[in-house]
């Protein structure tokens, strides 16, 4: 919505560059709506992959991808892994390295600037029912909200879109990064319980990456040595066990609400939020 809102308004008057990092790991929904808002609305969407650099000290670049070649098997997503270690809560730098870096590296490429120079404004699909997300150096940064602008939220998005086949068809406990470690326990298992190979990807960057020495101090490590993906220090494979073996009511029983049966370990979050966009709160 945000995107169509600024297109309509700014596309005669301003360069619009719309972009979407892809990290490997996305929902295959996410790629198919993308793609379809470029078919649909004429977005001009420039898919981006992060390129990682073996190197100490150099930073993360950028490569374009098409809907047809995109990643889809998580392989930006291990090549950060690979050099710069397992994200997890202590150690959030999935949007830093998959999304972020990418973009502004894409952005530079094309003449913009940062910094003390920066000669452009982002904007962010935050809603207005979502204020406590916008960030506090939205100013500084020249990030700009329209949907909080002109008052949209989840329920009047959600009922505008119902009207195109192509709308966005995920389940909310789904969510684009299905797998993610800021999702609370309660949602993971219930993706779990659905689906176990959900969580193939992370069990194979933790045997894989688990025990790797980065040369540089790890955050979060087990008793047992390990890095791995979850708050409390859980594995994808205890996700997957404790799915099977605690009794628990799954995020999308109806009888569901939050603090019904609520505990620590199920139902929190990671910071001030589950959210994965770019420039988050607290402009980290």
């Amino acid at each position: 919505m945000m995107t169509k809102f600024l297109l309509e308004e700014c596309r005669e008057t301003h360069e619009v560059l719309v972009t979407f990092a892809n990290t490997g790991c996305e929902h295959p929904d996410t790629l198919r709506f993308v793609h379809d808002c470029d078919v649909n609305w004429d977005f001009g969407t420039t898919w981006l992959e992060a390129v990682v650099n073996p190197e100490r000290g150099v930073g993360v670049t950028h490569k374009v991808v098409t809907y047809a070649t995109a990643s889809r098997n998580g392989e930006p997503f291990e090549d950060v892994i690979r050099k710069y270690g397992i994200p997890n809560p202590v150690k959030p730098m999935c949007t830093t390295r998959l999304k972020t870096d990418v973009m502004e590296d894409f952005l530079q490429s094309k003449g913009f600037l940062r910094g003390k120079k920066l000669n452009y404004d982002t904007a962010i699909g935050i809603r207005a029912d979502e204020m406590d997300r916008v960030s506090i150096r939205a100013k500084e940064m020249r990030f700009v909200y329209p949907l909080v602008q002109r008052g949209w939220t989840k329920k009047m998005v959600i009922e505008y879109m119902q009207q195109f086949s192509w709308d966005l068809k995920i389940p909310e406990h789904y969510g684009n990064c299905v797998w993610c470690w800021k999702k609370t326990n309660r949602k993971l298992y219930t993706l779990a319980q659905d689906n176990p190979k959900i969580f193939d990807f992370p069990r194979k960057m933790e045997q894989t990456y688990g025990t790797v020495d980065y040369g540089h101090k790890q955050t979060s490590v087990r008793d047992d040595g390990k890095i791995v993906f979850f708050r409390q220090h859980l594995s994808a494979e205890d996700i997957v066990q404790n799915a099977n073996t605690q009794d628990f009511k799954r995020f999308d029983d109806s009888t569901f609400k939050y603090g019904d049966q609520w505990s620590e370990a199920l139902d929190r979050q990671s910071g001030c939020s589950e959210s994965c966009e770019v420039y988050p709160t607290d402009g980290s």
